[in-house]
């Protein structure tokens, strides 16, 4: 993207989301091609992780800001075909560990396709309310796209958690701040 673009989509969304507790800012992933918007300093995670029979990378960045979390994690997969299986997997992980009382079906959503990503069905959105480890309540708020890069595909998963309904500036900034490289 190029600078002058970068800097007016930043000013703009800065503009429409200016809060004390958020300080919005772009991070650039260094293993992805991708930028996001997020309104703290974040936090970086690498880690391994097992995933049906195969062992993925999964890269993480995300920060805490007035009260919610703000994450976005990503998986490249050698085998394209696995796209929409590891995305329906994230979105079951998801749903389990955010303590769901209803079994496992997938969530009615709204199709999440960004420009440059694959139009998959498992590429959604999703709001809903569960609870977190301690059983507190928990409002989410989540993205899930993939996109070919090469003869691989990558998938992402786009999240905010936050304790009651997050504000609707706040949720714009993060998804509009979502820009593929």
């Amino acid at each position: 993207m190029p600078l002058a673009r970068r800097l007016i989509l930043t000013t703009a969304l800065l503009l429409a989301a200016c809060s004390p507790a958020l300080n919005w800012r772009v991070v650039a992933l260094a293993d992805a091609p991708l930028d996001l918007m997020l309104p703290c300093k974040p936090d970086r995670a690498v880690r391994d992780v097992a995933w049906g029979a195969q062992t993925l990378t999964v890269s993480m960045v995300g920060c805490q800001a007035g009260g919610a979390t703000y994450a976005l994690a990503h998986v490249a997969l050698a085998q394209p075909q696995d796209a929409a299986t590891v995305l329906t997997d994230w979105q079951k992980a998801l749903h389990q560990q955010l303590q769901r009382t209803d079994a496992w079906q997938p969530l009615p959503g709204q199709a999440f396709v960004l420009p440059g990503t694959l139009e998959l069905p498992q590429a959604r959105q999703l709001q809903w309310q569960g609870r977190d480890g301690q059983g507190q309540t928990v409002y989410a708020n989540a993205r899930w796209f993939a996109r070919s890069e090469g003869p691989q595909v990558r998938v992402y998963q786009a999240l905010v958690l936050s304790p009651g309904p997050l504000a609707a500036e706040a949720l714009q900034s993060f998804v509009k701040g979502l820009q593929l490289r």
